[in-house]
């Protein structure tokens, strides 16, 4: 479709270089001009702007991003005004209907959907949020608010019939976790917020937003303190009401309180009664108590409502895929495996491009059948195989059930048409090392070159080092402390001192011992997954400088993902005896034990 109506791309930026390339090749080709405020980059930001075009236009940064914004309109000459950030993706898939809206629209303005990536990379964590996307450009409206910025006219009330929500959408990086933490956006935001709460105290919207700051640092107390006073005065016809309604829910979730939960999303459905988020949100606290059953009839309600309205719709997939995946792994605990394989399957059909279920059916397919060959033929029916990543998928799966021939298959297919991919021969090497050639597998993954190494090939390596390539683990520690990771290279300093037999302890009180635990129990994890028993044992006396109460229920857990009954058993027994603890997943190991 061609388009007939002139587009500005407006958008204000500071050091935004790790995905601006990306923002401005998604919509190159849908506008006619870029107009960038920078409010002060000291990367390349600027340098990525113009090698696409774009005019950009200097700002003294006044912890006001209405006036940044405002400052961005006063540019735009064409049409309309798509507005949009540094760390946004325009998803083309919508560009024919992005076409049709500007070339057909009598209407001011378009809010689109944003779907927000959440946790450590894109993948399903995504929370959805309308809005302001696409403004005509006749000089009526501005933006006003220093933070969380709201389009206004000066032109007297603002009429909302002028305004419609389009089923466009925008991908938006900005929340993961090392974006947030690179730019200290949240205290940023809370400074900003702060400052415009001194001059309106009682502003419900700063409220909600000073909320949800110290929600996303995981400050869930002080969170629920702003939610619970806008809660007492909500007007649920406001448009971030139903927001306020389920981050308050899932900050009481955070915090253990569910019977409180409960409550608030029986109060938040007779508002909100196709509110399918929150009938999903019940389902996962029964499943988190449970309460299977009731789990079980939430998922199903929340696949009988189906989507929410975008107007209301928070985390993506509540009507579609996700009640699936909870059922999936509901099944999957009842030991209901073909129950289970159908909601896991229904998961790739709502979303094929969600992987993560794959893994289950792996695992299903293999307690249904065992036999090697036939598990991997049932893998290649859900993926076309002549996708290089799709290969390295399937040979995961495979690993991860310990048929490492068919897997090797897969790796030299997938190594063949791309033989530069990093991650295929990282998973190549691990092959090598689970069929006993450890020696092998240092060397293939050596080959990429040591500027190439991650620290997770790196833990890798440093395990491989200790059954064949002692001689080599002192480089290998050289690498992990020069890697910037001090809590990965102490705690393999510490595995390699007790492989010496040396007594001293690499830790402190002050170091995260549960973080520790958590990297020692992966590399044991590789030693069993390589059969070296008797190495594994002496690795065990590592536990022995970790203060933590987790150590034994971990290590049952440990064992038992390793098929090791009884020893999952003894340790988690143990755990209760001596420790005091165990956990809802310790309870169902020893569940289906003694059952």
């Amino acid at each position: 479709m061609e388009r007939n109506k002139t587009v500005s791309l407006c958008m204000i930026v500071k050091n935004e270089s790790r995905y601006l390339g990306k923002c401005l090749e998604s919509i190159k080709d849908l506008v006619d001009e870029m107009i960038i405020v920078d409010t002060g980059s000291t990367d390349n930001t600027v340098e990525i702007a113009r090698k696409y075009g774009a005019n950009v236009y200097s700002y003294e940064w006044d912890f006001n991003f209405s006036n940044a914004r405002n400052k961005s309109l006063e540019h735009a000459t064409m049409d309309w005004i798509l507005l949009m950030d540094g760390d946004d993706e325009f998803d083309r898939n919508d560009t024919e209907k992005f076409i049709q809206l500007v070339n057909t629209s009598q209407k001011d303005g378009h809010f689109f959907i944003t779907q927000s990536y959440t946790g450590e990379k894109p993948g399903k964590d995504i929370v959805s949020n309308l809005n302001l996307r696409l403004l005509r450009n006749n000089g009526k409206y501005r933006f006003a608010g220093a933070i969380h910025e709201q389009i206004t006219t000066s032109m007297g009330e603002m009429d909302y019939r002028n305004f419609t929500t389009e089923e466009i959408h925008i991908f938006h990086y900005g929340y993961l976790t090392d974006v947030v933490k690179e730019k200290e956006k949240r205290n940023r935001n809370i400074s900003i917020i702060q400052e415009e709460l001194k001059k309106d105290p009682y502003n419900g919207f700063h409220l909600f937003n000073l909320g949800n700051e110290y929600f996303a640092l995981g400050d869930n107390e002080k969170a629920l303190k702003y939610f619970e006073q806008v809660y007492k005065n909500i007007d649920f016809s406001i448009g971030y009401s139903s927001k306020l309604v389920i981050r308050r829910i899932m900050c009481m979730e955070e915090l253990g309180r569910f019977e409180e939960a409960l409550k608030a999303i029986n109060e938040g459905l007779q508002a909100y009664p196709i509110f399918t988020d929150l009938e999903y949100l019940r389902g996962c606290i029964y499943y988190k108590l449970g309460r299977f059953s009731l789990a079980i009839d939430s998922m199903n309600r929340c696949i009988d409502m189906g989507r929410p309205p975008l107007q209301l719709e928070f985390l993506t997939g509540c009507g579609t895929y996700r009640p699936y995946e909870v059922l999936g792994e509901l099944y999957y605990q009842l030991e209901d495996y073909h129950k289970a394989y159908h909601c896991f399957e229904n998961v790739l059909v709502k979303n094929p491009s969600f992987h993560s279920p794959i893994y289950r059916i792996g695992k299903i397919l293999k307690k249904m059948y065992g036999n090697e060959r036939y598990v991997s033929y049932k893998l290649s029916k859900y993926f076309n195989l002549e996708y290089q990543p799709n290969l390295v998928l399937i040979a995961n799966v495979l690993m991860n059930e310990g048929f490492y021939t068919s897997a090797n298959g897969y790796l030299e297919k997938a190594y063949e048409m791309n033989p530069s991919d990093v991650n295929t021969i990282f998973l190549m090497a691990k092959n090598m090392a689970y069929r006993k050639q450890p020696d092998k597998a240092i060397d293939k993954i050596m080959s990429i070159g040591e500027k190439n190494l991650e620290v997770e090939m790196l833990k890798h390596v440093f395990v491989w080092s200790l059954v064949c390539r002692v001689q080599d683990i002192k480089y290998i520690l050289n690498l992990l402390e020069q890697s910037g990771n001090t809590i990965i290279y102490k705690t393999c300093l510490q595995h390699y001192y007790v492989f010496l037999g040396n007594t001293d302890t690499v830790f402190s009180k002050q170091d995260p011992h549960e973080k520790i635990l958590q990297i020692s129990m992966q590399l044991l994890s590789e030693l069993l997954k390589m059969q070296e028993f008797e190495l594994f044992e002496r690795q065990l006396n590592v536990l022995n400088y970790i203060e933590s109460k987790n150590v034994l229920l971990q290590l049952g857990k440990l064992y038992y993902n390793h098929g090791f009954m009884n020893m999952a058993v003894k340790e988690i027994l143990r755990s209760v005896k001596e420790l005091d603890t165990i956990d809802r997943e310790g309870i169902d190991i020893l569940y289906k034990e003694f059952k």
